[in-house]
């Protein structure tokens, strides 16, 4: 019998230089967080991939640290209009306070000219 994600987990957060065990994982029926190496993850993609569309999330590791996630595509949409409101609430109230404006060719000169320092 192949293991199955959690029993992979274990291996890697356990092993020390014994050889992976085959995979074959079906991650349809599964949705739950996973934390994987980048490398583990190159090789089982299709499958991490399987538990994402199914509403999952795998957090890529390196040398034990969260690099990356792979999230569903409705969770990285949310967070993009959650940023696109946050932005659009401070503009609002900056031209609602008549505070004045900076043009963005200033603001670029400023921060190079900070970079030179």
């Amino acid at each position: 019998m192949a293991p199955n994600l959690y029993n992979l987990y274990v291996w890697y957060m356990t092993s020390e230089d014994a050889p992976p065990p085959q995979v074959d994982i079906s991650f349809r029926a599964m949705e739950f967080h996973v934390e994987i190496s980048i490398s583990h993850a190159r090789a089982h993609l299709p499958e991490l991939l399987d538990n994402v569309r199914d509403g999952g999330v795998v957090y890529l590791t390196r040398y034990g640290k969260r690099l990356a996630a792979l999230v569903p595509p409705d969770a990285a949409e949310y967070l993009d209009r959650l940023e696109d409101e946050y932005w659009s609430k401070r503009a609002k109230e900056a031209i609602d306070a008549n505070e004045p404006t900076v043009p963005w060719e200033e603001v670029v000169a400023e921060l190079e000219a900070a970079d030179n320092r």
